[in-house]
């Protein structure tokens, strides 16, 4: 097992090298923190050339340099693939863009996040966490990312699902049905109307809230070409949270854009946002005094912030009969909390699912037992 300190050690080593060209990779560049000398080469087995000006090298030929160490950057793959790579290249742990990223940009990027130090309080949540959900795979996913988020044991049996396949409510059941409202919070290029539309979902309204200019301009664009009679579409510019005011927002454009807590945090891609709570934005459109319990789809990617946007709309979930699919990865805090924090409404079956390795792409669908699907 890895400590803590021997993880810390090899992640601010100053060289590196990344394993894996891909989409992951180019994103790793693009956030590479500047105080930090970047990557010397990449690693793939297909594409060759060079990616933001650093050469791509052959895997399959490559000899380990001294001094380097290399980050995983690509996890299409299984764990006895991965572990195999890092064998031959001769580094004994697997560590990973996320590692490095939490150790000198967690405030840009949290996806990183680790706890091979964990205290015996963490170890007692962790004991009961898989409790809370509904099936045996579920369960396994969720002990093959405790372990290798607390113990660094990447297990062979991690179960892993196309990321295409993350937001298809047809594989929780929710095929055909329709729901009188969905809040799409944290829309960024309004794909899940393509996941709606492939599970034969209807609504009546869809919100789809962006803070991010950028990506708040695509969502507009594809918004504009949907054709007639789907449902009433709004765009909402404010960032989704447990409060109504204001905030700070790093609109980076990347999937990884986020609020900002940090108030000593500086940034250029820094702006200033207002943020809602569901459960004001519900009351203003709907009221309290529904003639019977709204049916409702709840879709939370939003960095880090899934748990306050819950506890700004726990009245609706209550009042509601809410379907929720939203992401835990982004930090320890989502992965420890949330689980309990839904089960506690006591009308949630809880289905975990993953679409990549480490502890990465983790989407929850909490199925309101009360929902009755449409044929």
């Amino acid at each position: 097992m890895t400590s803590e300190a021997e993880l810390k050690k090899a992640v601010t080593s100053g060289r590196y090298a990344l394993v894996g060209a891909g989409q992951l990779g180019a994103m790793s560049l693009g956030l590479w923190p500047q105080k930090i000398a970047p990557p010397e080469f990449i690693l793939d087995s297909v594409k060759t050339g060079a990616m933001r000006g650093i050469e791509i090298r052959d895997l399959k030929s490559h000899v380990r340099i001294p001094g380097i160490t290399y980050l995983a950057s690509a996890f299409k793959m299984t764990p006895a693939e991965l572990r195999d790579i890092f064998r031959k290249i001769g580094q004994n742990d697997i560590l990973t863009v996320y590692d490095f990223f939490e150790e000198f940009t967690p405030t840009v990027f949290t996806n990183g996040w680790r706890n091979a130090a964990p205290t015996p309080q963490t170890e007692r949540r962790l004991a009961q966490l898989s409790k809370f959900y509904a099936d045996e795979t579920s369960s396994r996913i969720c002990r093959a990312v405790t372990a290798w988020r607390y113990r660094r044991e990447l297990l062979d049996d991690y179960p892993v699902w196309p990321e295409e396949n993350k937001y298809n409510l047809a594989l929780f059941g929710r095929a055909g049905t329709h729901y009188d409202v969905v809040y799409d919070c944290g829309s960024f290029d309004f794909s899940l109307m393509k996941c709606l539309n492939d599970a034969g979902i209807t609504f009546d309204r869809l919100i789809a809230f962006e803070p991010d200019p950028g990506s708040r301009e695509i969502c507009r664009q594809e918004i504009a070409k949907q054709p007639a009679g789907k449902g009433r579409i709004t765009l909402d510019r404010r960032a989704v949270s447990d409060h109504d005011g204001h905030s700070t927002f790093l609109a980076s454009g990347l999937r990884s854009a986020r609020l900002i807590e940090d108030l000593t945090f500086d940034h250029p891609d820094l702006i200033a946002v207002d943020t809602c709570t569901l459960d004001n934005v519900h009351e203003q459109m709907f009221g309290w005094r529904a003639v019977r319990p709204l049916r409702i789809l709840i879709k939370l990617h939003i960095e880090g912030a899934e748990l306050a946007a819950l506890k700004g709309a726990e009245k609706m979930l209550r009042q509601t009969q809410a379907d929720i699919l939203l992401n835990i990865s982004h930090d320890e805090i989502s992965y420890l909390e949330i689980p309990e924090f839904l089960a506690g409404f006591g009308c949630y079956d809880l289905i975990l699912r993953s679409h990549s390795l480490f502890g990465e792409g983790l989407t929850v669908f909490a199925r309101h037992r009360k929902s009755e699907q449409i044929a």
